[in-house]
């Protein structure tokens, strides 16, 4: 049952992502030249899940000194990277988002997965759909940084299919984990935070306010937390029925 339910976990994140990214592309051709908004929309978007999906679920399982330690880390882990790939390459700093982004979203895939596994969060049917719609969110994040790189459409498929099967493997590797520290699951919990933190502040809305410092761009980051925020009161409401 349990490598059954793994499998249904990795393709519907795949299912998840796959639907994020069309309708990005849907947005994209209906809104052409105005790419930099969409990028305003993918940080916003970002912070949404932040504030009112991962962090409010965070401080209910978790320490709070511990998962505080695990962000510092993980953003300053982030910083590392960044500033490596700054010096290797300085011209295209779209496609070093891109990277960050998905190293990002892996590293939360792997901790999620771990602790569905350990806890077996991941029999339930419910967290299973909320998985899949979590990750339609984050496909639109992808999507929107892979057209602003201009990279092959085929690298989506390469990238969410690695974080889908980042997400079943480390579901196996819970699994297999018979105990586990709350305190290792808040630094790892906190370090997953921190990276995506990183994506979201410096490589995205950063970035976005910095080439484009209008009201405009402020008011799009507004509308792409109020879209999760809706959202996430929607699956609240669906969840109660």
């Amino acid at each position: 049952m349990h490598i059954e339910m793994n499998l249904l976990f990795t393709l519907g994140s795949l299912l998840g992502l796959l639907v994020g990214g069309g309708l990005l592309k849907l947005v994209s051709h209906l809104a052409r030249g105005r790419i930099q908004f969409m990028y305003a929309i993918c940080g916003g978007i970002l912070l949404g899940l932040l504030l009112f999906d991962i962090l409010p679920s965070t401080w209910h399982l978790y320490d709070l000194k511990g998962v505080l330690l695990g962000i510092v880390a993980g953003y300053i882990i982030m910083l590392c990277i960044d500033l490596f790939l700054h010096k290797q390459n300085k011209e295209i700093p779209p496609l070093q988002a891109l990277i960050l982004l998905t190293v990002a979203i892996f590293f939360h895939n792997v901790i999620t997965g771990i602790t569905f596994g350990i806890t077996d969060m991941h029999q339930s049917a419910s967290v299973l759909a909320a998985t899949l719609l979590h990750q339609v969110p984050e496909g639109m994040a992808i999507m929107t940084v892979l057209s602003i790189a201009k990279v092959p459409n085929l690298f989506f498929l390469l990238i969410i299919a690695l974080l889908s099967l980042s997400l079943g493997g480390s579901l196996l590797i819970g699994d297999s984990v018979q105990a586990s520290s709350l305190k290792l699951q808040a630094l790892s919990t906190g370090a997953a935070i921190g990276t995506l933190s990183f994506v979201i502040f410096h490589e995205i809305i950063g970035k976005t306010i910095t080439h484009f410092r209008n009201l405009h761009v402020w008011l799009l980051i507004s509308l792409g937390v109020l879209v999760i925020y809706v959202y996430q009161y929607s699956l609240s409401l669906l969840h109660g029925y």
